[in-house]
């Protein structure tokens, strides 16, 4: 199997950004483009003052704004070592994740995954499992596990 395109949404938590690591190494081996997605889902970054004096579209764009600086940020990490697209999505993380790889003909996803469970996961649900049960290609979900605090 060629892999020719890798799909790697990023939140710019530490789990998306070994996520990232896996992307860009796979990248890199199979000589492939990647595609880093970041979806404007939810109000974060904001103190509650901020919201109250600021329109949706405002907020939007702000949050637009500081995630193309993120993925700027993460790019001058790897010096063009691999070519790499970014994009900005707006709506709900799994279904962008899903449009979005479509869309890019992606032959892989390449995301991670918070490792929530029990009731926060049921209560929050999870973007990696919804996109993993929903995808046309194969997802690698990369937890966010601290191996040293395991035990035996």
């Amino acid at each position: 199997m060629e892999i020719k395109k890798i799909l790697c949404p990023t939140d710019f938590s530490e789990a998306a950004k070994k996520a990232f690591e896996y992307a860009v190494f796979l990248a890199s081996s199979q000589h492939a483009e990647l595609v880093l997605l970041h979806v404007v889902d939810q109000l974060h970054g904001f103190d509650n003052y901020e919201i109250l004096s600021l329109t949706p579209q405002e907020i939007s764009e702000r949050m637009e704004t500081h995630a193309y600086e993120n993925m700027s940020d993460i790019l001058d990490q790897i010096k063009g070592s691999i070519a790499i697209e970014t994009a900005v999505e707006h709506g709900k993380s799994s279904v962008q994740i899903i449009e979005k790889a479509r869309e890019v003909k992606a032959d892989i996803i390449v995301m991670g995954s918070h490792g929530r469970t029990g009731l926060s996961h049921v209560l929050i649900g999870s973007v990696a499992e919804t996109v993993v049960r929903h995808a046309s290609c194969p997802v690698l979900v990369v937890k966010n596990v601290d191996h040293r605090s395991e035990t035996p």
